[in-house]
């Protein structure tokens, strides 16, 4: 798959560290001109592809990403938008505060980003959303992330179809459990065993390099005919019951 996004440059955000760090670098191994983003310095500079460390949620930052992947390595014509953050808690505790902390982590940046891609895709492109498994079933305990994963699915879907005239396709990924820097210690603990691991068909946990092929699927030429899906990387975990 050498060359799959030869001639793509792409914006990744996310890319300190988990399914953000693995799908730069697979771009990148893929022939992309990569632009890593994330607000971890230090991850980044673990990374072997131009960086640019902002925090996404800062006003004008959709602004400041693009801007400066132009000025830098040319005009972007793919988004991978992965940046986010997980939490569980049920509506009932929740308070304001955690509830606008996760939509403007996960939906107010990848509608930003997104609004702005879409005004510099002049050519045509591919912005490419997280979802999660989480926006796809219901999971008790986890409503402020659930919504906002779940507003990032829908949003992919209307944007696809405003923006499908003009070239530019509109995806997302779903994953499910993926062992990261953030996931590592619950995943070690067995919380996850009964819930998830067993519960599903393909029973391992999943990795960064699993998600990031599909992420590099759907913005290639590969995927040149596929644009308004939400694709699920959960092992079947939200399309099957499965008991051991």
């Amino acid at each position: 798959m050498t060359g799959q996004l030869s001639g793509r440059t792409a914006i990744v955000t996310g890319a300190a560290s988990g399914i953000g760090r693995a799908t730069a670098e697979l771009f990148a191994a893929r022939g992309a001109t990569v632009l890593a983003v994330d607000r971890d310095e230090q991850g980044l500079a673990e990374l072997s592809v131009p960086t640019l460390a902002v925090d996404l949620a800062a006003p004008g930052a959709a602004e400041e990403v693009f801007d400066h992947c132009a000025a830098t390595v040319g005009t972007p014509d793919v988004l991978a938008n992965i940046a986010g953050k997980a939490g569980d808690r049920s509506a009932g505790d929740t308070s304001d505060e955690d509830f606008e902390f996760f939509v403007r982590t996960n939906l107010t940046t990848t509608f930003a980003l997104s609004r702005r891609a879409v005004h510099v895709f002049d050519g045509g492109g591919a912005i490419v959303n997280t979802a999660s498994s989480f926006a796809l079933t219901g999971v008790a305990g986890s409503a402020p992330y659930s919504a906002a994963k779940g507003a990032v699915a829908s949003l992919t879907r209307q944007m696809a179809a405003d923006y499908g005239r003009r070239g530019i396709r509109v995806n997302a990924v779903a994953p499910g459990l993926i062992e990261t820097p953030a996931t590592r210690a619950k995943i070690a603990s067995g919380i996850f065993d009964d819930l998830v691991t067993r519960a599903r068909p393909l029973p391992r946990v999943g990795t960064p390099e699993d998600v990031a092929r599909v992420f590099a699927f759907l913005a290639s030429d590969d995927a040149a005919f596929v644009t308004g899906v939400t694709i699920p990387v959960d092992g079947g975990w939200t399309s099957t019951h499965f008991r051991d």
